[in-house]
């Protein structure tokens, strides 16, 4: 069972926010106590500054602005977290496709990534690099537009085989145009787990890779074994 928590009081709001609206209604209260004995006890000739009155009462009506417009946001902000949770708790036991930064490779893996060639491309290749940004291999690809899958079993340009390691996908090209298109790739894996560890739902995936939904693509319900 998934369990979400937030540090909020039972009205919704913060428990800081909650204690400073019961602290100005008290200090409100005793205000308005201590302003009613001045009137009442006042000298006729020399009554109380009406400018000083107005200009505190003004500065309680500001701050307590300030409360509310503080209580307003966080109850937005909780119902956004609140809705983001939903949604990455719904997408556990899903085929998930993300925009994929990064995949681990471990030798006897094939590693493998999408992406959708757009139209009036001129040439297009496919790069492999390592965690230091270097292309261990490479290949050209076809130009004509629509939704490809690149597998790669770890075997560099040279025909060794690459070390254990984070590696990445970039497809480079140019269109008809002259012009230079680089193409983000994507990769599809099932979600086993959500993190909230760091504050924001993170999904896990069966591969290794730690998501945010930011990156998803698409979700489908995940094909039988």
């Amino acid at each position: 069972m998934t369990t979400v928590t937030s540090s909020t009081s039972s009205s919704g709001l913060s428990t800081t926010t909650a204690t400073s609206v019961e602290s100005l209604s008290e200090n409100y209260e005793l205000f308005l106590s201590v302003l009613t004995a001045q009137l009442e006890n006042q000298n006729p000739l020399d009554p109380t500054d009406t400018d000083e009155m107005t200009s505190q009462l003004v500065n309680y009506a500001q701050v307590e602005q300030q409360i509310l417009s503080n209580s307003y946001l966080e109850n937005l902000v909780l119902a956004t977290n609140n809705e983001s949770a939903s949604v990455a708790i719904s997408l556990v036991g899903m085929e998930v496709t993300y925009v994929a930064d990064d995949l681990e490779f471990t030798d006897g893996d094939t590693l493998s990534w999408s992406y959708d060639m757009p139209a009036d491309m001129e040439s297009a290749t496919v790069q492999v690099l390592d965690e230091n940004g270097d292309v261990v291999y490479s290949e050209p690809v076809s130009t004509d537009e629509g939704a490809y899958t690149f597998s790669w079993d770890g075997t560099k340009t040279n025909g060794a085989t690459a070390d254990d390691g984070t590696y990445s996908l970039q497809i480079v090209g140019t269109d008809t145009d002259g012009e230079s298109v680089t193409i983000d790739p994507n990769t599809t894996s099932v979600v086993t787990q959500v993190d909230w560890s760091d504050g924001s739902a993170q999904l896990i995936m069966e591969n290794g890779a730690t998501v945010s939904l930011s990156n998803i693509v698409s979700a489908t319900a995940a094909s039988e074994s």
